[in-house]
């Protein structure tokens, strides 16, 4: 099994449905509206990226977008995100975006085993000015079609007013963190799969299973999504939560107590969470979705999504706010699985992780 080390420098795993697409003034998708399709660009991304209660960067991507190229442009934000891509396709109805921003490895591997690998394209580098500075460590698609936009890293976050700091896995059996932690399902939620893949990197797929079985019977919490995880870390329910590694820079911006939030890379480590952005098959506006990648790739705009994403970039040239330098947390190991490895695993995995799971613990 090959495991892809990235540089140091958050989706999830939801059913199948249809829903409706909702823009930033809760219509049916766009930031702007009524141009002609020639000089409308749309792209689909995951609501909390477009408009998330704290500080997304959608907004202003789409209106810098739209002053630059001189184009109206519409974020799509269906509910069920890339599934409805997926249902979509397989129904033979119309995609309307040209492009999806915010794809992680074991998105792509999904869309990939129900459509065929026909949901997106290859994508021509050489229309992209800025790939030239993304080191090729970012990115995971092997058949060239998704390009790294921004990357983050799963690690404990944890109350460091109320527990001692978690630094091994090991630790996280201990009784003093018995009801202590909360990560969210790994079926549904980001980082909860995030977390799982750390654990089975460490542990390997021999004893990953035992692992988890001593975590439930200490009393870990699963729970449906990070929002509810991160929700209850905030209300002081629970003081240890699988997270984010640039909670603190988050935590700083937002003026919270840095004491509450620690982070800890549990042996030195932080899973690497990459996301980046494909063209649908249906897309029709080749110049003008290349012109939107490249956009997304340049530096000024890489920083401004680090900031208000609270993630980081793939470009190199990105210099990035002083908050970063102060707060961010910077693995030295960042264990990954690519795709091949989820494409030939994933399933089998979560599906021992819910027998795991359904158990008496």
């Amino acid at each position: 099994m090959r495991r892809r080390t990235f540089l140091a420098s958050g989706g999830t795993v939801a059913g199948l449905g249809l829903a409706g697409c909702i823009s930033q003034d809760g219509d049916n998708g766009g930031t702007t509206g009524n141009g002609d399709d020639e000089d409308v660009l749309r792209v689909a991304a995951n609501t909390s990226f477009v408009d998330a209660p704290s500080d997304s960067p959608g907004e202003w991507i789409a209106d810098e977008f739209a002053d630059r190229y001189d184009v109206e442009f519409e974020w799509h934000t269906p509910e069920q995100e890339l599934n409805y891509y997926i249902e979509r396709h397989n129904e033979d109805v119309e995609i309307e975006p040209e492009l999806y921003l915010g794809l992680n490895p074991h998105e792509v591997v999904r869309a990939d085993q129900n459509t065929d690998d026909e949901l997106f394209v290859e994508t021509d580098e050489d229309a992209l000015e800025h790939v030239a500075n993304v080191d090729e460590e970012h990115y995971f698609d092997p058949h060239g079609r998704v390009i790294p936009t921004y990357r983050s890293f799963c690690a404990m976050v944890y109350d460091g007013r109320n527990v001692d700091t978690p630094e091994t896995f090991d630790d996280l059996l201990d009784p003093k963190y018995e009801g202590q932690i909360a990560v969210s399902n790994p079926q549904r939620g980001t980082t909860g799969l995030l977390f799982l893949l750390w654990t089975i990197d460490h542990f390997g797929e021999d004893e990953y299973l035992e692992y988890w079985e001593e975590l439930l019977d200490n009393d870990t919490r699963v729970l449906d999504s990070w929002s509810e995880v991160y929700a209850q870390f905030e209300e002081g329910e629970v003081p240890v939560v699988a997270s984010y590694a640039n909670d603190r820079v988050y935590a700083q911006r937002a003026d919270n107590d840095l004491e509450k939030h620690q982070v800890s890379l549990l042996h030195d480590q932080a899973y690497a969470n990459v996301a980046g952005m494909a063209r649908f098959a249906d897309g029709t506006n080749d110049e003008l979705a290349h012109e939107f990648m490249d956009f997304i790739l340049d530096p000024e705009v890489q920083a401004v999504i680090a900031e208000r994403n609270v993630t980081g970039p793939v470009n190199d040239e990105t210099e990035l706010p002083e908050v970063y330098e102060e707060y961010a947390e910077v693995p030295d190991d960042t264990p990954f699985f690519d795709y091949d490895d989820l494409e030939a695993n994933l399933d089998d995995w979560l599906g021992e992780w819910e027998q795991v799971a359904a158990g008496d613990h």
